[in-house]
């Protein structure tokens, strides 16, 4: 609660008591504000510091007299209408600013004077009416100091009625229709008094009326009671001027409406039902600023489920294509296992006897018949694939920066709803530029050629790490010449044994099945081994790739989703709030 408002609750006394419907009306309007100011204290920072003070004030005042508002432009006659309602020239009247703070005039004994602070002045003077209401004079609406309307509209919300002082020689202008639209959003009881109507014919009095009334109704959505007076007339009367000056100046009517239609029945209810208006106006601000922020967190769970469908293609596509890259190295092995069939078929036979005895040439006409580039084949195959997921990989970082910066960010630049964007939007569009940045980092640092390698380096590492690194881990080549030394057989002895038709006829067709048995199941273990590590390194990469883009918008995700859960409670809270509010409203209006 702001100092101002501490003092006017200190200044402004006690109510008189109530009836037992009245005091329960009361008690409810507590619980629903405070559910009121329970529900906003979620919006934290966001709620701004004016409506956070003008709620406190509101749960305050349902403690404290009537509050009777005057306000109007400079030079309306607000000043001489109070004087003369309370029957002396109480406070300064004049062509120019006379009144730049807020004057509450209340009852006391003795006419005296107290500053509270800057802009808060309290006076007391022997008025009857004082007695049943607190009178507060306000600053003109169209001040120079534009400090002096911003007392003004601060102090509206606090006020029981309005009672909106225009000229008869400038009625209804501009900046009168847009200062009664800031403050009908408020909910607040207006009463029009048209001042200076001894300025007029008494036709062209009922003009002026007509055309004030018509234009109320279309801008408060309700015709105000308009009542055309005199003041300075009527200042003159109660000076002794007389019964005609009374009369002219129609002031009996006004002062009718404020001591008699304000009976204390009419004035509780209207004070039972100002705080209403009040909570109903931050009511449905914040409730529209609830709704609003889910329907933008709505657009980025659809963010949020593009980029994942995004992924979730990558991820389909790198597998399609590890296979077909897969098919193509099986390919070269298939090819690799028929020539060696093929080499075996036509070595390991009785003409080629004596080469089979000499293994180091056989192992060399292995080497350059059937392996021939086959590593090399190998590794341009895995390097395509590599090559290609590096390609996918920077296409979908940039694909996630485009994304964010041409759908969301132009949202957040926008802002929300008024002035309630605060750390929720701040916070949100921080996080989206966050990705977005990360992913433009990722993207203009990318290094395809050392991303590549550096792949590749894994891929080879895991290979050297399994069981195919059975020849000292010295290459693939290597790796398949050490496949066929484990495959073929010594021949050596073979004529030694002087069966060189036994081995012609027998023994070598039995050793040939033997090798190419071995040979092919040595070469399905490498197959497998291979696709497997393969399988293995990529898909790992893959998760890395993947995981790298979802850790980016982590901060994002989490955000969003946090936020929805908030926004849900708060949206239930204000709704359960709006529903109470419209109740209370009903039951005070019976």
């Amino acid at each position: 609660m702001t100092s101002l408002s501490k003092n006017i609750q200190g200044l402004l006394g006690r109510r008189k008591m109530l009836t037992d419907r009245q005091e329960a009306l009361l008690e409810h309007e507590r619980r629903a504000l405070a559910a009121l100011r329970d529900a906003l204290a979620r919006f934290g920072a966001d709620v701004t510091p004016a409506d956070s003070r003008t709620l406190d004030d509101t749960i305050a005042h349902l403690d404290e007299l009537f509050l009777l508002v005057i306000a109007g432009e400079f030079n309306s006659g607000k000043s001489s209408f109070i004087n003369a309602l309370l029957g002396d020239k109480i406070v300064a009247e004049g062509v120019t600013p006379t009144t730049d703070r807020i004057t509450l005039l209340r009852y006391g004994a003795e006419p005296a004077e107290r500053p509270i602070e800057e802009f808060l002045l309290e006076r007391s003077f022997p008025a009857d009416v004082l007695k049943r209401l607190t009178i507060v004079d306000t600053p003109g609406t169209n001040a120079i100091i534009r400090r002096h309307e911003e007392l003004t509209r601060e102090f509206i919300p606090r006020s029981d009625l309005v009672l909106f002082v225009t000229s008869a020689d400038r009625p209804f202008t501009e900046s009168e229709r847009a200062f009664l639209a800031a403050i009908q959003e408020w909910g607040k009881k207006i009463v029009i008094v048209l001042n200076k109507a001894d300025l007029l014919e008494a036709h062209e009095v009922e003009t002026v009326v007509t055309f004030i009334r018509e234009n109320a109704r279309g801008l408060l959505g309700f015709t105000p009671e308009i009542f055309p007076v005199s003041a300075r007339l009527a200042q003159r009367a109660r000076a002794g001027a007389g019964d005609e000056a009374w009369q002219a100046s129609r002031f009996e009517a006004v002062e009718r409406y404020i001591l008699e239609t304000l009976d204390e029945e009419q004035r509780v209810r209207l004070k039972l039902l100002s705080p209403l208006g009040v909570a109903s106006h931050l009511n449905d601000k914040y409730l529209a600023a609830a709704e609003t922020r889910l329907a933008t967190l709505q657009e980025d769970f659809s963010t949020l489920d593009n980029i994942d469908r995004q992924l979730e293609l990558f991820q389909a596509d790198l597998g399609e294509d590890f296979k077909f890259h897969l098919v193509e190295v099986q390919n070269v092995l298939n090819e690799f296992e028929l020539r060696g069939m093929q080499f075996f078929d036509e070595s390991i036979r009785l003409g080629n006897i004596f080469r089979l005895m000499r293994s180091e040439q056989l192992r060399e006409d292995f080497e350059k018949q059937v392996v021939v580039d086959v590593p090399q084949q190998i590794e341009g195959k895995v390097h395509g694939l590599i090559d290609w997921m590096i390609d996918k990989n920077l296409r979908l970082w940039q694909s996630v920066m485009d994304y964010l910066r041409r759908e969301r960010l132009p949202q957040h630049r926008a802002g929300l709803i008024g002035d309630i964007g605060g750390s929720f939007d701040y916070n949100r569009g921080a996080l989206i530029e966050s990705v977005a940045r990360k992913a433009q980092q990722v993207v203009a640092s990318y290094d395809r050629e050392a991303e590549a390698q550096m792949l590749m380096d894994d891929v080879r590492g895991a290979i050297a790490a399994t069981a195919l690194a059975e020849a000292g881990a010295v290459g693939l080549g290597a790796l398949l010449i050490a496949i066929f030394h484990t495959a073929a057989l010594d021949f050596t002895g073979l004529l030694a044994a002087g069966l060189v038709a036994g081995v012609g006829l027998f023994i070598l067709p039995a050793k040939r099945r033997q090798v190419k048995k071995e040979f092919h199941n040595k070469l399905l273990d490498l197959r497998d081994q291979l696709v497997d590590t393969m399988r293995r390194q990529f898909g790992a990469e893959l998760d890395q790739m993947l995981t790298r883009i979802r850790e980016a918008i982590g901060p994002y995700t989490r955000f969003i989703r946090s936020q929805r859960e908030l926004l849900l409670n708060v949206q239930r809270e204000l709704s359960d709030v709006d529903v109470e509010l419209g109740r209370l409203k009903a039951e005070i209006g019976q």
